[in-house]
């Protein structure tokens, strides 16, 4: 398709840019794949189809990005034209990650294009533009600032130079929710990155601009609107404007480049007697200081900036005269929470005492100024509790009679409680038990203790949470913070707790619908279990299972039976798996009862036709999403029902397995007695085998444990061994590297070769040294008399010698064996051919 496209890229004209466009689509359609360069054209044919000028795809390095190409290839379906403008966030996040200039140039063609295009700029399309401007590869070129800095400037005359469409789609928009608590609305301002967001506002807005409300929302406009025509005028140097618009996004933006090196840098920018105390480098520096103290903590170089931000800022205020309260008091809290922040209480009285020149004054009527001026007596107290001053009449003392109005002495303090949880958890609760001995401080228990839980305060909160009447919502702000933690062991009385509250919902209200309130709810319930509250998790349970059975997934009832099972809460577990009416919950249950020796009574209650006569049938009828452990050996047996000594031997297997070797040697007692020597032999070595395959340790007390279990099947049980048994026996003697080194395990091999099992004394041994190596195994030596096959004793064997050789390092040896065994086995397809061809000559 590259020499057609670039056919039409000197054509330029459109209708040859929708053929190869149709071509894209057409390949994909057939083939099911596009390769980076028609992925690179289609991105062409799309930008000329909008006519979008100045835009230069990125072709790319040579190296494949399959972020990029994934985003590339949703243009398929997406029209640059009438697309919104968060369709294009994935492609110009994906551009912005590759860290290439040629990359950021397309990201800043795109963005003018978008941003000119509408007037209405997502947060998500923001986001992106604001990660272009903090920059750290310094891939913008001057140019490409200038672009950026364009598009500012036509939003400084909002809506005038849009076109009538974008001023359609803007005016169409669905107006703002009305908020009728000033706290609430999107333009109340108590914080510095509360005055940089009303500047973000201004340029960016989500309705149309209008200077209306309270006079101190006036006020706040007013400013937002005159310092965005001072920091962004066109006729400005562009460095100037540049660094205005870095200012702005390092206030209003959670960028991970926040460090503490770049607060002295930026307090140098903004050290000018001419400056105003509102002046926008001043918020914008005060809010990047107080979220690096907030991300970072407080360090002795981050509190002296604070001081020196302080006196730069005081000294400037008390000259500025022209500064409105409305503005002033967000940045007043600023540094009361700063001060808090860094425990400063003597920056806490230099606040408070600049705060009383009259800036706790607000015009009667203006709701917006109230509020604020409440809400920064709530930040003082807070800073001054927090710092440890917490004598109520002490730290009140510094508030105008205006503002510790006996009406608002509850509000006061209620915030403040709340206030201080977020600041220092431990110090929240000794205020809250000290000011409620004599104050009238209402009982804040259904907001403090989910937010202590939230703040990883959990011991705090639990003599709080007990009095609450939770709902669902409330449990779920307990739950969340719990469930984030990732433990399943919680305090009692806290399970408890829980426990209470979880069965009063189940029973009150209908199961939440949401993704996370099911996770929630799902981990609450295996916390319950792990935390002695089994029996409340399994009423919860059938609560929720009753009202929404499919509430919980399958592979949340998993987890939650095994759970049950594993704490040993067998009852439960078997109410559970009768809820569901697929059987295969009830087989999980039963294979888990069997493997931790429930009781008979137990495994009644799951229904009578479940109820197994044989181990075996337990693990057989098993339809599990994992595979069983013991369900290979099953395989053909589960298909006959028929008992036969094959039943047996694999029944013996399953009991191994599933309950221990114990237990099987106490079966083989009864049950030696109704076989034949044959099949006793056989269990007696499925007993043996299971001692050796489930050993934890392998060293010399692993041989002598198999040898000890060997002899007690001899002697007490009449076991009579065969060459199966002098396998398993040698299995578990070259398992161990300090028993047999290279040269006993060659004596031995040599020892088996020469006793009739074939192949020669491949490495040279005396007899005196095989017989000496074959002293290890004991008195299980080859039974010479029983006959001898070579795909039940003879290969097993040697490739037991071959792995055993190789582990030791021993290539040479281990590669003889090989040999010895391919001789062997050729020599075995021979007499296999030979007597199938003399009985077919018989037949004949």
């Amino acid at each position: 398709m590259s020499p057609l496209a670039q056919h039409v890229d000197r054509r330029r004209n459109r209708a040859w840019w929708g053929f190869i466009f149709q071509m894209v689509r057409d390949k994909k359609r057939v083939m099911g794949l596009l390769n980076e360069g028609d992925l690179y054209w289609l991105l062409r044919a799309r930008a000329s189809e909008a006519s979008l000028t100045g835009l230069n795809v990125y072709a790319g390095d040579g190296a494949s990005n399959p972020r990029l190409l994934a985003a590339r290839e949703r243009y398929l379906a997406l029209d640059v034209k009438i697309s919104p403008a968060d369709d294009h966030v994935p492609y110009l996040k994906a551009l912005l990650s590759i860290k290439v200039q040629d990359a950021t140039a397309e990201v800043v063609a795109w963005l003018c294009y978008l941003m000119k295009r509408d007037i209405y700029c997502p947060s998500s399309l923001l986001g992106v533009l604001w990660e272009c401007v903090l920059d750290t590869n310094n891939l913008l070129s001057d140019d490409l600032k200038e672009k950026i800095l364009g598009l500012i400037s036509q939003r400084l005359t909002l809506p005038t130079d849009f076109s009538e469409d974008a001023r359609n789609r803007f005016a169409s928009l669905l107006p703002e929710p009305e908020v009728y608590d000033p706290e609430k609305h999107p333009s109340f301002c108590l914080a510095a990155s509360d005055l940089a967001h009303e500047v973000v506002r201004i340029l960016f807005p989500r309705v149309t601009p209008s200077l209306s409300g309270t006079p101190s929302q006036l006020a706040i406009q007013e400013w937002a609107h005159s310092e965005t025509q001072r920091m962004f005028s066109p006729s400005a140097r562009l460095e100037y404007r540049w660094h205005n618009l870095v200012c702005l996004a390092l206030a209003t933006t959670r960028s991970p480049t926040y460090t503490q090196a770049m607060v002295p840098t930026l307090l140098r920018a903004i050290r000018s007697p001419r400056l105003s105390a509102v002046n926008f480098k001043f918020v914008a520096v005060l809010a990047l200081v107080e979220r690096i103290t907030t991300s970072h903590g407080s360090s002795t170089d981050l509190h002296n900036s604070v001081r020196d931000l302080w006196t730069s800022w005081a000294d400037i205020a008390n000259n500025d005269s022209h500064a409105h309260r409305a503005l002033v008091r967000p940045i007043l809290g600023t540094f009361f929470r700063l001060a808090a922040l860094t425990r400063d209480l003597s920056l806490v009285r230099s606040c408070v005492r600049l705060a009383s020149v009259g800036f706790w004054q607000f015009d009667l009527g203006d709701d917006v100024a109230r509020r604020q001026a409440q809400l920064l007596a709530v930040e003082y107290l807070a800073a001054a509790a927090v710092s440890g001053d917490s004598l109520w009449e002490r730290i009140v003392i510094e508030l105008p009679p205006h503002i510790t109005f006996p009406q608002w002495h509850s509000m006061l303090l209620s915030k403040t409680i709340l206030r201080l949880v977020r600041l220092d958890a431990q110090r929240a609760v000794d205020v809250y038990h000290l000011w409620r001995r004599y104050l009238p401080l209402p009982d804040l228990s259904a907001s403090l203790g989910p937010m202590l839980v939230q703040e990883g305060c959990a011991d705090l909160a639990i003599p709080m949470l007990s009095d609450i009447n939770f709902t669902g919502p409330s449990l779920g702000a307990v739950l969340r913070p719990l469930a984030k933690q990732g433990s399943w062991y919680i305090d009692l009385e806290l399970a408890a707790i829980i426990a209470k509250a979880l069965h009063a919902i189940s029973v009150s209200e209908a199961p939440p619908q949401t993704t996370p309130a099911r996770r929630y709810m799902a981990w609450a319930l295996l916390a319950l279990v792990c935390s002695a509250q089994a029996r409340a998790a399994v009423a919860v349970f059938k609560n929720v299972y009753t009202r929404d059975p499919g509430f919980f997934n399958g592979r949340v009832l998993r987890t939650f039976l095994s759970m049950l099972l594993r704490h040993r809460q067998f009852r439960g577990a078997a109410e559970i798996a009768k809820l569901s009416p697929r059987l295969r919950w009830r087989h999980f249950v039963l294979v888990g009862l069997a493997r931790r020796g429930s009781t008979p009574r137990v495994e009644a209650q799951l229904g009578g036709p479940l109820l197994p006569k044989w181990l075996v049938d337990v693990v057989a009828r098993t339809r599990l999403g994992r595979r069983h452990p013991a369900a290979g050996l099953l395989r053909r047996w589960a298909t006959r029902r028929a008992r036969t000594p094959a039943d047996s031997r694999n029944g013996m297997k399953v009991l191994v397995r599933a309950r221990g070797v114990g237990l099987a040697k106490r079966a083989y007692r009864t049950a030696r007695t109704v076989h034949n020597a044959g099949e006793q032999t056989a269990l007696g070595n499925i007993i043996l085998d299971g001692q050796v395959t489930h050993a934890q340790s392998r060293g010399p007390r692993y041989l002598r444990s198999a040898l000890r279990t060997l002899r007690l099947l001899v002697e007490e049980h009449g076991f009579v061994p065969d060459r199966v048994t002098t396998n398993i026996v040698v299995k578990a003697a070259l398992r161990s590297h300090t028993v047999l080194d290279v040269v006993l395990v060659r004596r031995l091999f040599d020892y088996f070769a020469w006793s009739g099992y074939g192949g020669g004394v491949s490495f040279g041994s005396s007899e005196a040294a095989m017989r000496e190596a074959a002293a290890v195994l004991g008195t299980c030596t080859p039974v010479t008399k029983s006959r001898l096959s070579f795909a039940r004793h003879v290969k097993p064997l040697y490739k037991m010698f071959i792995k055993a050789l190789f582990l030791r390092k021993d290539v040479a040896g281990a590669r003889r064996v090989v040999g010895v065994l391919k001789e062997a086995e050729r020599m075995e397809f021979e007499r296999i051919a030979r007597r199938r061809k003399s009985r077919t000559r018989i037949r004949v």
